[in-house]
């Protein structure tokens, strides 16, 4: 390992351990005579965690904030060429890399001379609706030991939060919420991430009586995920379990809220059949990789100035579909709501189609849903298809 690979090292480690206090950058070697160095503190805004460069000069400061993997790279790229010397302070130990004039790298630990995090908080977040130091997180690798949200796992753990606050407010929103015990099927649960924490806000800060069931496709992240349940004393006796499997295979019966994030394609299809075949009162969706629609798509002519670009007719075959998913639920007799339920900043799949059964509702017809496929030349859409079989 390199000089400068110990030095990036001890970088992402105290940020991940959250004994970071700044770095600062000297020796400049660049072509601006007014510039002095740079001093990076670690910045909390409401969008998370950032680094922020204050670019000292002569007369002024100039202050950019960066998220913590870019602020890294920043770091990494200018250490040894345009600053000859940086030295990360941490509460454990100071760490310093010098570089000589033909750039030869040294690299020096110190005992710390600086005792306290120098963070700064902007725009503090409202109340969590989840709990950073639950175990769980800890063992899924989103938080440390000591229940602090890791540094490049943030994001993960804003849509986790995020989950958190829409499930609740529908739930607390429908007939459900009279019941004493719920049933919750995930469909495609992944590394379960959002599956613990449904389990935990339904049993610990709902305190309801609560079976949910992950399912997953790929053995390995079902062994995981139930080795972790046992960890935490959240096995299947006490209701909750993994088990492998495929989405069109899974086992909804008596769900009461049906749950599928980033199935792809036509698996969020899978899931919508499987969900109203069930009578699932709640049905909550984050689709991703709408293709089917795309090749059945004929643009009319009248549009096709507007959605002849590839990229225009990949969003209007994300629309169509989505569009088309809560027509159907729609006059399913569900109340139906399609929202950004986190920034595109965090995570590019952040479309969240949700469901809530209305027993008053009027079931619609398909008039509505028949006139836009014709008028998009789609002749074949898979969810007819399922849902008709």
């Amino acid at each position: 390992m390199t000089e400068k690979e110990n030095f990036a090292k001890e970088l992402k480690r105290s940020l991940d351990e959250d004994t970071f206090v700044k770095i600062q950058f000297g020796k400049y070697r660049g072509d601006d005579k007014d510039f002095q160095k740079i001093i990076v503190t670690k910045l909390i805004l409401k969008e998370g965690e950032h680094l922020s460069f204050n670019f000292k000069y002569n007369s002024k400061d100039v202050v950019k904030n960066f998220e913590i993997e870019k602020g890294i790279s920043l770091a990494d790229e200018i250490t040894g060429k345009d600053f000859l010397s940086a030295t990360l302070f941490t509460t454990e130990n100071d760490f310093t890399i010098d570089h000589s004039k033909k750039r030869v790298a040294s690299f020096h630990k110190k005992k710390p001379s600086l005792k306290n995090p120098a963070v700064s908080v902007h725009n503090r977040e409202k109340a969590r609706n989840i709990d950073p130091e639950a175990k769980y997180f800890y063992l899924l690798g989103i938080t440390t030991e000591e229940g602090k949200v890791k540094s490049g796992m943030y994001d993960k753990f804003k849509q986790v939060d995020k989950f958190i606050e829409t499930m609740d407010s529908l739930f607390r929103a429908s007939a459900l919420s009279e019941k004493d015990e719920i049933i919750i099927t995930d469909m495609g649960s992944g590394k379960s991430y959002l599956t613990f924490a449904l389990y935990d806000h339904f049993k610990n800060t709902l305190n309801k009586k609560v079976n949910i069931r992950g399912i997953e496709q790929r053995q390995e992240l079902t062994d995981l995920s139930n080795g972790i349940a046992k960890k935490c004393g959240f096995n299947e006796n006490n209701g909750l379990e993994f088990l492998t499997g495929s989405i069109e295979e899974a086992d909804l019966n008596n769900t009461n809220i049906a749950v599928a994030l980033h199935a792809c394609d036509t698996a969020t299809d899978d899931a919508i059949k499987k969900a109203v075949r069930a009578k699932a009162e709640i049905i909550v969706l984050a689709p991703c990789c709408q293709k089917y629609v795309r090749k059945k798509i004929v643009v009319p002519e009248r549009l096709k100035g507007i959605f002849g670009y590839g990229i225009h007719e990949e969003r209007l075959a994300v629309m169509l579909t989505d569009g088309l998913r809560a027509m159907t639920l729609e006059n399913l007799g569900y109340d139906v709501k399609v929202f950004e339920f986190i920034s595109s900043e965090h995570t590019a799949r952040n479309t969240m189609i949700t469901a809530v059964k209305n027993e008053l509702k009027d079931i619609g017809n398909s008039k509505d849903i028949e006139s836009v496929k014709k008028e998009f030349g789609i002749d074949d859409f898979y969810l007819d298809k399922i849902l008709n079989a």
